[in-house]
This record gives structure tokens, C-alpha cells and sequence, in this order.
């Protein structure tokens, strides 16, 4: 039940379509999203937009991460054997890759290499990570779905430390999915995309979490991805299978619905990037495209420095 008025609907722009020279046209992939649409040889996630107006994403079913630079002309910055879902950048000015065949991995874009970081947990392999950041004490956070839904709740959210801790902090997730911490990194929000829920997780100085609920509550054929935060505190939450991005602030009171500006409905995930940091990118992910909206405040996370990297 929502006894608040209907939030204000913002209607996003296309900024870019990812070239067919660009696209694996024709290229066979095991990987398979599930879904009635079409597939165009392409599924774009893990936006990160950094301080010289390049956006680096990910091409799930083949392995690649693509840059988009200021005049928009994409580059292919790495290929190899897996399927990356999230980015999140370092204070080296790498990126850190939750790979769902591969485990973390680390990207060096000035050279275009991918090396590991952590594939298993002790030796058992992950069941498929997909979304990843790091806190100002350079703790990474990330979530490992695999194929966990309803009627296997098991999907996991891990904290790695900078001194190779690894703790868990959700044993029983439902799809755990995108990630990001509130502004003061007291709370972790977690989509549980196949629960159709946002959780929003308490953190301890001593580093474990208790009594965690259910922060926001959707519906739809999968439900929450990707999240962002801006500067005031506000949650971003895409959801691909209703074609919007759902704003709600701090307190969960919806502020606005953001909605596809194109025939795709995948918006799979935001970040913000821009001169100002007041630009969202979302990834239109079935089609292959890059949608943007011009927010009135900055994003909460600043904007990385990242390495040049190479032109293939």
C-alpha cells in the first residue's frame, strides 16, 4: 500500500548506440539472458564514468569491456573468456571486474590486460559474482548471484578488506545483484532481484550486520539491478523489466521515475559521470544503448581518475 502521490516521470535521452561494427555480430556465446526481446548481438552493464568524459562498460555475453570516450567513439579496452557484469575503480586508477565465470578480476586499462584478484572462496568456486564497489577504507564489497531466486535463496554478499579478509554478510539472498553504500557507509543497499526488493543492511564498527530489512519493495518479471546514490542522499534503482529507474530518498518516499527514452526497456544500470557529476548514464543493455539524464544535484561517489587506456 503507498499513500503518497505519483513521483514526477523524467524521460531519459539516447546518448549513444554501440556501433554494429562494434557488436559481435554473428559470434556464437553460451551466455543467455532469458528474455522475449531480441537479442542484438550485445548486453551493456557496469557503467563508470571518470574524470576525463570517458564511460567504461561491460558486454556481458562476450567478455569485453568497451570505453566511451568524450566524442563518443567506443573502443574495444579488453576482451577475454568470461562474462563481466560490474565495474567499480581503485585508488590506482584500475577497475575492478565482478566476472560471473571468472571470480574478481583486476583491469589495468593503460595496458588492456585482466589478471585475478579472487576466484574462490577458500577453494570452492563462487557461484557467479555480478555487482561490486569498494568504501573509503578500500573495502570491497560484492555481490555473488549465480542463479539463486525464490526457491533457492543462497546467493551471497562478501566484504573482501584491503589485507585479503573475506567475510560474508548475507548468506540468503534472493539474486543479490547491484550494490551502494549510503553517504556516511552506515547502510549497504542490495538489490535481491528475482525478491523484488531493495535490502537495506546496517553495518557494525565491528563489521558484521544485524537486523537488515526490506528498504524497497517492486514488482515485475525480475526486479531491482543496478543502484546509484546521489548527493543528497536519494536511491537510484533500475529495474529492466518495467523500463524505469525508481528515485526514492533516504527515508524510501519516491521522489521520481525515470523511464526509458527509447524502445528498450533493459535498464539494467546508472552511475553518474559528466563535468558537473550531475549526468546519469544508464545502460538500455538489450539494446545495445546509452541513455542520459541531467539530474539537479551531483552523484554521492566521486568521479575516478582511470587510466588511459589503449586503442585496439
Amino acid at each position: 500500500m503507498n499513500f503518497y502521490p505519483a513521483p514526477p516521470v523524467i524521460q531519459a535521452a539516447l546518448y549513444l548506440r554501440i556501433p554494429d561494427d562494434k557488436r559481435c555480430v554473428g559470434r556464437d556465446t553460451e551466455w543467455r539472458g532469458g528474455f522475449a526481446r531480441k537479442f542484438q548481438d550485445i548486453f551493456l552493464e557496469g557503467p563508470v564514468a571518470d574524470r576525463d568524459g570517458n564511460l567504461f562498460v561491460v558486454d556481458v555475453p562476450f567478455g569485453r569491456v568497451l570505453r566511451i570516450d568524450s566524442a563518443k567513439n567506443v573502443i574495444v579496452a579488453a576482451e577475454w573468456d568470461g562474462e563481466p557484469n560490474g565495474l567499480t575503480p581503485t585508488t590506482d586508477g584500475d577497475l575492478l571486474v565482478a566476472d560471473y565465470k571468472q571470480g574478481i578480476l583486476l583491469f589495468d586499462p593503460s595496458k588492456g590486460t585482466i589478471k585475478p584478484k579472487m576466484t574462490r572462496r577458500h577453494l570452492e568456486r563462487f557461484k557467479g559474482p555480478n555487482d561490486l564497489i569498494t568504501d573509503s577504507k578500500s573495502n570491497l564489497y560484492f555481490t555473488d548471484q549465480g542463479q539463486t531466486g525464490v526457491t533457492d535463496p543462497t546467493g551471497k554478499v562478501y566484504r573482501l578488506s584491503p589485507e585479503g579478509k573475506l567475510d560474508t554478510l548475507v548468506e540468503n539472498g534472493v539474486s543479490p545483484n547491484g550494490l551502494v553504500l549510503s553517504r556516511d557507509e552506515r547502510f549497504l543497499y542490495v538489490a535481491m532481484t528475482r525478491g523484488n526488493q531493495v535490502w537495506r543492511l546496517p553495518l557494525h564498527e565491528d563489521g558484521t550486520t544485524t537486523k537488515g530489512g526490506v528498504f524497497f519493495q517492486s514488482f515485475g518479471n525480475a526486479g531491482p539491478d543496478g543502484l546509484a546514490l546521489d548527493e543528497e542522499g536519494s536511491l537510484f534503482v533500475c529495474h529492466p523489466s518495467l523500463g524505469c529507474i525508481f528515485v526514492v530518498d533516504s527515508d524510501g518516499i519516491p521522489k521520481a521515475r525515470i523511464v526509458s527514452g527509447t524502445a528498450g526497456i533493459n535498464l539494467t544500470n546508472c552511475c553518474f559521470g559528466g563535468p558537473e557529476g550531475r549526468t546519469l548514464f544508464i545502460t538500455d543493455s538489450l539494446e545495445g544503448n546509452i541513455q542520459t539524464v541531467e539530474w539537479h544535484c551531483r552523484g554521492a561517489v566521486a568521479i575516478p581518475d582511470i587510466k588511459t587506456v589503449r586503442t585496439q
